[in-house]
């Protein structure tokens, strides 16, 4: 999937207000695609959509990254904002994946898929 594509994906995960088992699907398809080193069980539970399970894809995918959540808990209410970014002592991270909406985990699998869009082909994490 390029870039666009994935990033599109994102947007749509952003605006779900609960967990969406196709698109978490689709989504961590595409991760297993940008980070084959990751252990494909793993993929799977990603792609349940629990926070933690996304949580442990980005810390064997992104080792060393950055993790920030900043919202509201709210069952129906969510608002929550989610980076992922190389390093929290610079702010100028030539990859960075923000993810927004109302539920925490699906902010969490976008931030990864835009962090995955705007990684340069031929670099790694």
């Amino acid at each position: 999937m390029e870039p666009k594509a994935l990033i599109e994906l994102a947007k749509q995960i952003e605006a779900e207000p609960e967990y969406d088992a196709d698109l978490c699907r689709t989504a961590f398809d595409q991760v297993e695609v940008h980070l084959p080193e990751i252990d494909k069980e793993m993929i799977r539970k990603g792609a349940l959509g629990t926070v933690d399970a996304v949580l442990l894809i980005v810390d064997h995918g992104l080792p060393g990254w950055t993790i920030s959540m900043h919202g509201t808990a709210s069952e129906r209410h969510g608002d929550w904002t989610t980076s992922l970014r190389r390093s929290d002592t610079q702010d100028n991270d030539a990859v960075i994946g923000i993810g927004k909406g109302p539920k925490l985990s699906n902010t969490l699998v976008a931030a990864l898929l835009k962090a995955l869009a705007h990684r340069p082909p031929e670099a790694a994490f």
